[in-house]
């Protein structure tokens, strides 16, 4: 009778357990706030995603040797990011090192990607310099500045080895001014190889640091380029995964829908061509014309309405957000008044397009 009334109480108190052991799981699992860490972004290299970008190249690197303060430069980083963004463009030469640190610590306080579009000054002459910098001279500064700097860059950056690399002064004094006619030629294809081996000194460098997931495959260049692949070869764009290109087909209309027919027929004729990804590695209005708000906001409704449902399109970068009517076409969405970086009303039509194409 003793052993059946123990072994009574110790089913009991195994129940009693059990049951206790359960409600602290159950409160475990319902009551007690819980950190979720957030989920990563999705891959950019994907060509499902969506490259959505506002470019600093008037702040970044046209004041490059007149910095602009901390305070300035995080507030266009800022009002920047406030566009439903996920990169933000540092163009600074990569002879002004402290500067661009400025600039991509500003982006990175925003949660935002850098996309990297700048090269050294001799390669355009930029900034006094002087001389002809040579693509194997290139490819060296290239990797000594990846090497040099490996705080700048994180996976999921893009880093344009050499953005509008026709602009290179190399190719008019090596090959003469009509250097892309009756293509291929040796010149074309030395352009090709240059394009090609960026992008691989880039992941090599970038590699030898232990960075991964660095984009080197976006190569911006001029819509003559886009649309003639005896001058920038299938192959070339083929390796990159992607056609970048740069382009203001607007010309000096104001008109919406004519701007919009231009802009959609530009892009369906490199379609037809490259059957590729489309990035847009500059997008803006007006570069010709200086226009008003409602002018500036009024073509780039329609001209983004026509983009919106183009599903080889995977990236825009707006050119530009901070500028004045001085500095350059007259793209601005940014205006300086009294002191303070406010957005024009183009700005709230862009961000709008912006988050529909990231949620899609």
């Amino acid at each position: 009778m003793q052993e059946t009334r123990s072994r009574s109480t110790f089913r009991k108190v195994v129940i009693s357990l059990a049951l206790l052991l359960a409600a602290a799981v159950l409160f475990a699992v319902f009551a007690i706030p819980r950190f979720t860490p957030a989920l990563p972004s999705p891959p950019l290299s994907s060509p499902t995603a969506f490259f959505a970008s506002i470019d600093t190249m008037k702040a970044s690197r046209d004041a490059e040797r007149r910095p602009l303060s901390r305070q300035e430069v995080t507030s266009i980083v800022d009002l920047s990011a406030s566009l439903n963004v996920n990169y933000i463009t540092v163009d600074t030469h990569w002879d002004y090192p402290a500067y661009m640190q400025q600039w991509i610590n500003a982006s990175r306080a925003t949660g935002r990607h850098v996309w990297f579009r700048s090269h050294p000054n001799q390669w355009e002459n930029n900034n006094s310099a002087s001389g002809i910098m040579t693509p194997v001279q290139y490819e060296a500064s290239e990797r000594a500045f990846i090497l040099a700097h490996p705080s700048f860059f994180r996976p999921g950056d893009v880093f344009d080895a050499c953005s509008e690399p026709e602009e290179g002064h190399y190719w008019k004094a090596t090959y003469g001014s009509g250097w892309t006619s009756h293509a291929p030629n040796t010149a074309t294809r030395e352009y090709n190889a240059f394009l090609r081996d960026t992008s691989d000194v880039a992941d090599e460098a970038y590699h030898q640091l232990g960075i991964y997931g660095v984009i080197t495959a976006v190569r911006s260049t001029n819509s003559f380029f886009a649309t003639h692949p005896y001058v920038l070869e299938q192959a070339t764009v083929s390796k990159f995964g992607y056609v970048t290109v740069d382009s203001y087909p607007e010309g000096y209309t104001t008109d919406p829908a004519i701007a919009a027919h231009a802009r959609l027929s530009q892009l369906q004729t490199i379609e037809d061509i490259r059957h590729l990804p489309i990035i847009m590695g500059e997008l803006g209005y007006s570069n010709k014309v200086n226009v008003d708000d409602t002018t500036q906001q009024a073509v780039l409704k329609a001209e983004l309405a026509a983009l919106a449902p183009l599903p080889y399109l995977v990236g825009v970068n707006y050119w530009i957000g901070a500028g004045t009517d001085t500095s350059g076409g007259y793209t601005h969405i940014f205006i300086k008044t009294h002191g303070i970086w406010l957005l024009r009303p183009a700005a709230h039509t862009l961000a709008s397009f912006y988050e529909s194409r990231i949620h899609k």
